[in-house]
């Protein structure tokens, strides 16, 4: 008697910034695991799927004005606003038709409230029990789940290796810094500034209108050259960790680093971050003498740099028990 083939769950990205990439090979293990399911991916945006990803890029967040104006009517009655009704919500709210709407960001935008089923996000706050911290490194720069190619380096980089020590050779790296910069956020700027006192920062990328050696394998080869590379977030939330530092450190150089990774997994020895100093200018002070002192950057730059594997358990598990209405008992 033959085994009955499982059904599999449907799902749809949305919103997304751009053509969704290899990011959906660890969304279709990342459901899968978590409803025993096969995963079948929908583009028509039209029929009911059993699950929307959706995303807070490739739209406008601002609430239309029916939304605003229907909050300036229920103001003045006496019950007030209600804000859990997503007539009246100041955040983006689900699209589309599906059993389950669940919210990813991996940059800094936090989750929005609202009528969510779940959110995957570099938030560590529970969100009444429907948060699951993912920060953008796990599913970028990492094997935790499935193996993948880190998209602006264009190489992969496996947990093992992050937690391992590795040979460091200062001589061979010749230049000061070297920062591959897409967006001129004030903060970067000002640190770009006090570092550039310290030693020449080589900047490329859309912020310099260098676009030609902002390629993958190009910013790895060019990185070799640098006894540092600059790899501030975009901001400061505690857990917001992007391929930034990752990626950085896969260069074999001593990352800059300004972010808080408030689960401790990365190891604070094998980079310098900007957050530790009370000012911009101690830190940049502080680079001076790591650059000036062969030993103090080699001993930062053989250190591993995670020193707690991360696990996506958590995660998996807190899905199953939302999705557990379409997931197969097995």
């Amino acid at each position: 008697m033959g085994t009955r083939s499982i059904r599999p769950i449907t799902l749809r990205f949305a919103r997304w910034a751009g053509p969704v990439g290899q990011e959906s090979h660890f969304f279709r293990e990342l459901f899968e695991r978590a409803t025993n399911r096969p995963v079948e991916f929908v583009q028509d945006p039209t029929p009911m799927v059993d699950i929307q990803l959706e995303s807070v890029y490739g739209g406008d967040s601002i609430p239309k004005f029916q939304t605003r104006a229907r909050r300036y009517v229920k103001s003045h009655l006496p019950g007030g606003i209600n804000f859990d009704d997503p007539l009246f919500s100041t955040n983006q709210q689900p699209t589309g038709r599906a059993k389950f709407h669940i919210f990813f960001t991996g940059e800094n935008e936090r989750p929005p409230q609202g009528r969510w089923d779940a959110y995957l996000s570099f938030d560590v706050h529970s969100f009444d029990g429907r948060n699951s911290y993912l920060p953008l490194w796990w599913i970028t720069s990492s094997d935790i789940l499935v193996p993948t190619v880190s998209p602006y380096l264009g190489r992969s980089i496996t947990i093992n290796q992050m937690m391992r020590p590795r040979e460091a050779e200062f001589e061979k790296r010749e230049k000061f810094c070297v920062a591959f910069i897409g967006k001129a956020y004030p903060f970067r700027m000002h640190s770009i500034a006090a570092l550039s006192k310290i030693g020449k920062i080589d900047v490329f990328g859309a912020i310099a209108r260098n676009t030609r050696k902002t390629r993958a394998a190009e910013k790895f080869e060019i990185s070799q050259e640098y006894k540092f590379v600059y790899a501030f977030e975009n901001d400061f939330f505690p857990g917001y960790v992007t391929e930034k530092l990752p990626e950085a450190w896969a260069t074999g150089a001593v990352p800059l680093y300004w972010g808080s990774d408030i689960t401790n997994s990365m190891n604070p020895a094998a980079f310098m971050n900007a957050a530790d100093y009370p000012t911009i200018e101690d830190f940049a002070s502080a680079v001076g003498e790591v650059a000036n002192s062969p030993e103090k950057w080699r001993q930062i730059a053989q250190s591993p740099l995670i020193v707690n594997k991360p696990s996506i358990d958590d995660v998996i598990t807190r899905l199953s028990k939302i999705l557990e209405p379409i997931g197969s008992k097995k």
